[in-house]
């Protein structure tokens, strides 16, 4: 990924970080919403339970629309009024 391309993301961009895949359990790559663009070459993401973590852009892709559907339906909703 390109610096000029980085420079692009915003907060709350849906991004595939591939350096969390697990080779042994075979995990996937994790998916994280963008909370800050720290500098050129990194972004801190969060999952949807809210596990922050910092990501160097060249592991990172745009999440596919299935991939952002699978993680807004994991966002924990709350009921009622937010104070």
């Amino acid at each position: 990924m390109t610096a000029e391309r980085a420079a692009s993301f915003m907060r709350g961009d849906y991004l595939v970080d591939a350096a969390t895949r697990r080779v042994v359990a075979a995990e996937p790559a994790w998916v994280g919403r963008v909370q800050a663009v720290l500098d050129r070459e990194s972004v801190r993401l969060v999952t949807p339970r809210g596990i922050e973590w910092t990501a160097h852009v060249d592991d990172l892709s745009e999440a596919s629309a299935v991939q952002r559907a699978a993680y807004d339906a994991a966002v924990p909703h709350r009921v009622g009024v937010r104070v």
